[in-house]
């Protein structure tokens, strides 16, 4: 379903065959994986997890066709913005097509100024589609709280996934305050999850959720029943395992090791790190797989 998503969101990896080409049979296990996994609310596909900037718009109109074919039963957007401006717009104008409905929207590094950001969205919203506003913590262009509340108020733009820095911080939780009533805001920096959530965030999206998504609904739960204890400890669990993940490499190899432990059939390559995950690493993981076996 393509629908404006909330809640626990994976931003699901892609994964690479050993010569580096794009192993579709893997992204439809990976897809199916997540779309079964009752912790997860929704997916993110061909996000910065899952390496959009290294896939060719031919391999990203492959992946938004098979999420088409697979008919997921769960929430999911597809990002279509890449780091060049016109590849964007033509991307979103297959994914409208296609009947996409909602995309998600990374600024191309073109976008330096509130003006830069506001021709593309409002460029992107012409082809028809609504926007959830994907925001990285390298983004070319991190939007105020007021150049936000305008995008939104000109009609289309239905969310924000904001990843702050902790400098930032107090931008995303007016974001929540002062948006949240108009637009679904989720916190991007899944570290600062508890946090956000104590202030009315709709949801989390992070790397770990490709690994752990239970621990994010434990967290929620133990919060919405006055446990504060308990998901203060929940999150510091989640803190240290993040940590663990992206020690070695881009932090991707080792997600999709977890997710082949956990019966996916997928292997470890990864076109932003050629090395080998090494055999310590794997082990690292192996140890977290029992762990959180143990937490379910």
């Amino acid at each position: 379903m393509n629908n404006p998503f909330q809640g626990i969101v994976v931003p699901a990896i892609t994964p690479y065959r050993d010569d580096l080409s794009l192993d579709i049979e893997g992204v439809a296990a990976v897809l199916t994986y997540f779309d079964q996994n009752p912790y997860l609310n929704g997916l993110f596909i061909t996000g910065a997890t899952g390496e959009y900037d290294m896939l060719t718009p031919e391999e990203r109109r492959q992946i938004i066709d098979l999420a088409i074919d697979l008919k997921l039963h769960k929430d999911w957007i597809p990002n279509t913005a890449s780091l060049d401006y016109d590849q964007s717009l033509h991307l979103t104008q297959y994914a409208v097509s296609r009947g996409i409905r909602t995309v998600g929207v990374i600024f191309p590094e073109t976008c330096k100024t509130f003006a830069d950001a506001k021709a593309f969205i409002k460029q992107i919203l012409s082809l028809g589609p609504n926007i959830f506003i994907y925001q990285t913590g390298n983004t070319p262009y991190p939007l105020s709280v007021a150049e936000m509340s305008e995008l939104v108020s000109s009609g289309g733009v239905i969310g924000i996934k904001d990843s702050c820095s902790p400098k930032d911080f107090n931008r995303h939780i007016s974001y929540i305050t002062q948006l949240g009533d108009r637009i679904t805001v989720i916190q991007g920096v899944e570290m600062l999850y508890l946090p956000s959530l104590s202030m009315g965030v709709r949801g989390v999206i992070g790397g770990g959720c490709n690994v752990y998504p239970q621990l994010f609904q434990q967290i929620r739960r133990a919060y919405e029943n006055g446990e504060n204890e308990r998901a203060a400890q929940l999150q510091r669990q989640v803190n240290e395992m993040i940590d663990l993940i992206y020690q070695e490499g881009s932090g991707n190899e080792s997600i999709k090791y977890y997710l082949s432990l956990c019966g996916v059939p997928i292997g470890t390559a990864s076109r932003k790190t050629k090395a080998p995950l090494s055999a310590g690493k794997m082990a690292k993981m192996k140890t977290l797989h029992y762990q959180l076996l143990e937490k379910k």
